[in-house]
């Protein structure tokens, strides 16, 4: 057979050829396909009929259908895929096996890789998400635009009705409605404590806080506890001081209430824990629908003990439980059913005294001391206490028995208890955990409980140190254990030890609250790093226990200091929260919290005045702080000092301060909101007089160049000019107008009033004048000198403007030789273009002006003004009417 190289040099042979002599044949569609199945059956063997029946007859043996596997077959679509194909590297089918699991193996690890990474960096754009949308919420919060024109607007020229008893829409940072609910209740916290009723109202706060954090409480991922818990638990520890009508003024009652708060609180949290334990294990309980407590710790000591047997409530002949379900009662506060359980209680052996035997101190039994020690706020009297402490000694000594026996231990725990032995409950521990025994005492709830039982519980006068684990010595008192021991206990172990390695930060408060360290728990929430959600929460508590009180009564109680520390912190926390409003021009919010502040500092009129002070020089918002009519407008200051006299006082302290520290601005504003407008002018006239010669300075030369252009002391100048005319106008009750009234029924009376308010006037007139001069407006110039009634321009008036000049206010005196050198440049300026006659009068003028510089005795003018004088004689003198002009 030919290869393909010579069939192909055939057919370029043919195709060169005349291919008219060789026959064509013709084919249609079918006859091709016809012809092309006829070469296909020659050539395939495998397709013979008796192979094809031999394979049908062997898949129908085997159960299979031959033409439906045909047609699936040919359905069958084979799809290329991206993996590599595994090619055996062996001939052994146990290492093909072997090679096929490791490749396997290591494309699922490959998998699993890929799949982190992208779990990971699903992650990593989340938080990138949340942290940036939280940085643009922040950021637009600071950028927001304000519903006032400008941003803060100035007191500066408003008349006296202009803004009294209207509210001050200010601007300010974008709050979420929790943080807005805390604003609002400590707008009225503060309002409360300017009007010295914050004490009587700091409970209603601290449930007013309560109440909004349940309502927008959000609980942070990964954590159990919402921080509404930790306000709950504020409120029912402080129920129980208002409950027993304590206050802050007495501060050891008060310190017992808040201790017996604490253990409440304790109590009711076991009570939902033993529910919640009957319900998940309601086989076991066998609870029934009796409403007696009773039966429900008894329902809950067959959950504990369900492999111990049967017990002596379930079963006759069943192991005794009595002292189990006092302990039980006790720590879940049924009190009743613990009165009534003691009666069951036996086996206790007391001691004989002397030659007399106790009995059961001195005839009484044991539900007496459970009754007692419950009326008495778990306290024993001494001679009860002695007896039940030797039976503490006599359990805590016998091993075997707390060994072998199942109410031994709670037998022991329950008296330690009820004389209040911190040594024997830390023994029973300590041989408890030594003999391997479950501890009673096994969370931090039960441990709480306990100690807080045993506050103050002891008859003793000894003073003992908490923690120590030796066994009572008989005949010694009992040592009573204190709040300070408790804290010093509970200080001993780091934060991590409680918030299960801060995972749980909520958990460390709670101890530290129910410790009663709660300034402690307010500097944690404020400054710890896994406390961050809790920032707004930690300032508001703290302002809310200091409003209540309980901050000052604590501090003594706890490991001792005086009030001051803890004040200060709180009021540190008010002053750094409301550098977020300052910063958003909310001057009005921030005020209400360094008001809380100033009053945590000790609430004196110069620590209020401090704060207003340093907010009204950083802020300058003058309207909406003081209000624009007086110590009687209602600026945002009316609502914390209700009374006018009050809050003008405060007003004239800071002025004055602001005055003595070169703030003159924020003086005047002051003095004005304070009523003392002649104060304000004295500060304003001095102040402008300066502004006068800085614009006068900074102005452009050009005739006609002023008209549009305005350079910064230029616009500080007008700004005075704003507020002395709103002075003025308080000074006189007159709308100011020039020229100024010659007599004014208000200033008549007054010579100090009048003196400042012509001196403004005056000003006035030299500023125009010193601005014409260094525009070239030298007519305007002359026009405007007799309205200075010290400057002379006839020579009748010269005595009497010497006279005056004498008696000059500072300010104008500090100007008069730019007065007199304006007025010099002016003469000679328009002694070149004038005629004769007017020639003649200027010259006069100027010799009074220079007869006026040489007859000022004690005022000595610069050589400057004396030469600028001896200039314009040259321009002014007198022509020869036949010399050309």
């Amino acid at each position: 057979m030919a290869d393909w190289n010579t069939l192909l040099q055939q057919s370029a042979d043919l195709v060169g050829q005349d291919f008219n002599n060789v026959p064509r044949v013709e084919r249609n569609l079918p006859q091709l396909q016809q012809y092309a199945d006829a070469l296909r059956s020659r050539t395939n063997r495998y397709r013979g009929p008796s192979e094809q029946a031999a394979a049908t007859r062997l898949l129908a043996q085997q159960g299979l259908d031959a033409g439906r596997l045909t047609s699936e077959v040919m359905a069958l679509e084979i799809v290329p895929t991206i993996e590599d194909v595994f090619h055996a590297e062996t001939n052994n089918v146990e290492e093909y096996l072997q090679q096929v699991e490791e490749a396997t193996l290591l494309a699922a690890i490959q998998e699993a890789q890929q799949e982190s990474m992208a779990a990971f960096d699903a992650f990593m754009d989340q938080c990138i998400t949340r942290d940036w949308n939280a940085n643009k919420q922040r950021l637009f919060s600071l950028i927001a635009p304000s519903g006032l024109p400008g941003g803060p607007q100035p007191l500066i020229g408003r008349s006296a009705a202009g803004n009294g008893g209207q509210g001050f829409a200010t601007a300010g940072p974008r709050l979420s409605p929790k943080e807005a609910a805390y604003v609002e209740i400590a707008k009225d916290m503060a309002v409360a404590a300017g009007s010295r009723s914050g004490a009587q109202a700091g409970m209603d706060f601290v449930k007013r806080f309560k109440e909004a954090c349940e309502k927008y409480d959000e609980k942070p991922l990964a954590q159990d506890l919402p921080i509404s818990t930790i306000w709950g638990l504020v409120v029912r520890v402080l129920n129980e001081a208002r409950r027993r009508n304590v206050t802050p003024a007495s501060p050891g009652r008060y310190v017992d209430a808040l201790v017996a708060g604490a253990r409440k609180h304790l109590e009711e949290e076991f009570q939902h824990h033993v529910r919640t334990t009957i319900t998940r294990h309601k086989m076991q309980a066998e609870r029934g629908a009796d409403p007696d407590p009773l039966r429900e710790v008894q329902a809950f000591i067959q959950v504990k003990f369900r492999d111990r047997g049967p017990l002596d409530f379930a079963a006759p002949n069943g192991m005794d439980t009595s002292w189990v379900q006092l302990f039980y009662c006790l720590r879940a506060g049924y009190d009743r059913a613990a009165a009534r359980v003691s009666e069951r209680c036996g086996d206790l052996l007391l001691l004989p005294t002397g030659s007399r035997a106790s009995g059961m101190g001195m005839g009484a039994n044991l539900r007496q001391m459970v009754d007692e020690w419950l009326r008495n706020n778990c306290r024993l009297s001494e001679r009860h206490a002695a007896s039940l402490s030797r039976e503490v000694e006599r359990l805590l000594r016998d091993k075997n028995g707390l060994r072998s026996s199942l109410r031994a231990p709670y037998q022991a725990l329950v008296c330690a208890l009820l004389v209040g032995d911190v040594r024997a409950v830390d023994a029973l521990s300590a041989g408890l955990q030594s003999a391997g025994l479950p501890a009673i005492l096994s969370t931090i709830d039960d441990y709480m409980w306990a100690r807080l039982a045993l506050v103050g519980g002891g008859s003793g006068v000894a003073a003992g140190v908490g923690g120590s684990a030796t066994l009572p010595q008989p005949g010694l008192p009992v040592p009573i254990y204190t709040i300070a021991e408790l804290q010093t206990d509970i200080n001993r172990f780091p934060p991590q030890y409680y918030s299960k390695q801060n995972r749980e930060p909520l958990a460390y408060v709670m101890v530290l609250l129910v410790s009663l360290q709660w300034a402690t728990a307010v500097r944690f929430l404020w400054r710890d790093d896994t406390t961050k959600p809790y920032r707004l929460d930690a300032v508001h508590m703290g302002l809310a226990l200091f409003a209540e009180g309980a901050l000052a009564a604590l501090s003594g109680a706890g490991t001792g200091g005086a009030a001051g520390p803890e004040a200060m912190d709180m009021a540190s926390l008010a002053l750094q929260y409301s550098r977020k409003f300052v910063t958003a021009g909310d001057a009005a919010t921030a005020l209400y919290y360094r008001w809380l502040a100033a009053i945590a500092r000790g609430g004196t009129l110069a620590i209020k005045g401090a704060m207003l002070r340093e907010l009204l020089v950083g802020e300058r918002d003058f309207g909406t702080l003081l209000g624009g009519g007086g110590a009687g407008a209602r600026g945002a200051l009316h609502a914390l000092v209700a009374d006018t006299e009050e809050r003008r006082q405060l007003f004239e302290s800071v002025a004055q301060e602001c005055q003595m520290s070169a703030q003159p601005e924020e003086a005047v504003e002051l003095f004005l909101a304070a009523d003392r407008p002649v104060q304000a002018l004295i500060i304003i006239n001095n102040e402008m007089s300066a502004a006068i010669m800085a614009a006068v300075n900074e102005a452009p030369m050009e005739l006609g160049a002023l008209s549009g252009n305005t350079t910064s002391s230029m616009g500080r100048m007008e700004r005075i000019a704003r507020s002395g005319r709103a002075a003025v106008e308080r000074v006189t009750g007159e709308r100011y107008r020039e020229p100024l009234p010659s007599s004014s029924a208000v200033i008549a009376g007054d010579p100090a009033a009048r003196r400042e308010v012509e001196a403004f006037h005056q000003l006035g007139v030299i500023r125009e004048i010193l601005m014409a001069a260094k525009g070239g407006r030298y007519d305007q110039v002359l026009q405007r000198l007799p309205e200075l009634p010290f400057i002379p321009t006839e020579r009748s008036r010269l005595a009497e403007c010497v006279r005056i000049t004498t008696q000059l206010h500072p300010a104008i005196a500090e100007r008069l030789q730019d007065v007199v050198a304006a007025v010099a440049d002016a003469i000679a300026a328009r002694g070149k273009v004038v005629g004769r006659e007017a020639a003649n009068q200027l010259a006069n003028e100027l010799n009074v002006l220079t007869s006026y510089a040489n007859s000022m005795s004690g005022t000595r003018l610069p050589q400057a003004v004396y030469r600028k004088i001896s200039e314009a004689q040259v321009f002014v003198t007198p022509r020869n009417p036949f010399t050309p002009s």
